[in-house]
């Protein structure tokens, strides 16, 4: 069945509104001309994506509900994504391009090897992980912290072998910098990480507090970082900041939505977060945001390419979905405008993973309507009025009610299957 709408849509290269009706079918924009526009006053924008999280089905529906149409999974168990993986998006749940377990040295921050992390000190048993997680599907393959240099090199090759890219995660490393892994040939470095070791070589995230200080209370070196910044951009390097991870865990830039998301979904993970919470070290946390919003400003300067992520749920009140729009914000705090920063969260990313990036002919129909201008002020990504997933209109709060149901048959449809 086609449906035709009319609306205000973001040009994602002119960065201007331009009247467009476009025609929908089996959830994909099959046409989009021209049109008025003089009496639209809402504003249309490609469905947002969160470049840095850990979906599972019970939560999938938030991120849909605050408009975020596709997310890139940072890591994973392939059983547990199953049912999103599988079934493809629904009208409740994202497009997930994702990694399976992260491959990380020994001792494993999180712990041994299990469901969500696969550790060694082997180049053989790396390269056959790599190759069980292109079995399995994978999107990309993800590093962690304690992975040693020769050991990520041969993951690298590896996966360069069967086309797929690399992340890291180097916020724990002792081994390996951000200069060392673009030369491996890691293409994304997530929560900036590597870059610190890369001006400090004595820094790690899990310092002391007494060591961190040291390391960090003057901030980082100007001339040093732009240099470290600029050889990452030659390299092709891209960062995933997740500047609101660390904002959500200090007092002075905690952030709370104005969306109405009151659903056992959030109850749970509001659970998961107190028990996180005692443990922050919040003087710490604000030095890494601060070199981190620093690192983003700098790369931002030179060109470099730059992804909005969250990392939800990780953290505290990592809120799915929502917290998208405050990295946004922050974003913005760091020099990229509005529209850049919407770049940041639809079009660039949507070229990279291969998702709805300019709502063209082909592309899946993932719209956010919004009751305010966002390029005025990005704040106004959360006036949304309308979420179109698959062509279906649907009131954020409709949305939600939906979704709570989709989250309970997918959780049920995934017990059913471990039986």
């Amino acid at each position: 069945m086609k449906q035709t709408e009319t609306i205000n849509l973001l040009n994602m290269d002119t960065a201007t509104f331009e009247g467009k009706t476009i025609t929908v079918e089996n959830g994909r924009i099959i046409d989009k001309i021209d049109a008025p526009n003089e009496h639209l006053n809402t504003y249309a924008l490609p469905g947002f994506i969160d470049s840095h999280c850990h979906i599972m089905p019970g939560y999938a529906s938030l991120f849909t509900a605050a408009g975020v149409t596709s997310v890139r999974n940072t890591a994973g168990y392939a059983y547990m994504l199953a049912p999103l993986i599988k079934n493809g998006p629904t009208p409740f749940t994202p497009h997930v391009y994702w990694a399976d377990r992260m491959i990380d040295g020994v001792p494993g921050l999180w712990g041994g090897t299990s469901s969500g992390s696969f550790t060694t000190t082997s180049k053989q048993e790396a390269r056959e992980e790599v190759q069980r997680q292109v079995e399995q599907g994978a999107s990309f393959i993800k590093v962690y912290g304690r992975l040693k240099r020769e050991v990520m090199e041969a993951v690298v090759n590896e996966a360069e072998r069967h086309r797929l890219d690399v992340a890291a995660d180097l916020l724990a490393s002792t081994d390996v910098d951000a200069l060392t892994a673009a030369k491996i040939g890691v293409r994304f470095l997530e929560h900036n990480s590597g870059i610190i070791q890369s001006l400090i070589p004595s820094w790690h995230v899990l310092l002391d507090e007494a060591d961190d200080k040291e390391c960090l209370d003057g901030g980082l070196e100007k001339e040093a970082l732009a240099k470290v910044c600029e050889e990452l951009k030659s390299a092709g390097v891209i960062l995933t900041p997740t500047l609101s991870l660390f904002a959500q865990s200090i007092n002075e830039h905690h952030w709370s939505s104005s969306l109405p998301f009151e659903t056992d979904a959030m109850l749970s993970l509001e659970e998961q977060w107190k028990q996180v919470r005692p443990h922050i070290q919040s003087r710490k946390q604000e030095r890494l945001f601060q070199a981190t919003k620093q690192i983003t400003a700098a790369y931002y300067q030179i060109g470099g390419t730059i992804l909005a992520g969250t990392d939800t749920p990780s953290g505290v009140d990592t809120y799915p979905g929502q917290l998208l729009h405050r990295e946004l914000q922050l974003l913005v705090e760091c020099g990229l405008t509005p529209f850049e920063a919407i770049q940041s969260a639809t079009s660039i990313p949507g070229e990279l993973f291969g998702f709805t990036s300019n709502c063209d002919p082909g592309e899946h129909a993932d719209l956010v309507i919004v009751k305010e201008n966002p390029l005025q002020t990005v704040e106004a990504t959360l006036t949304i009025d309308w979420i179109v997933k698959g062509g279906k209109w649907h009131r954020p709060e409709a949305l939600l009610a939906k979704a709570e149901q989709s989250r309970k048959d997918y959780s049920e449809e995934w017990y059913r299957e471990q039986e």
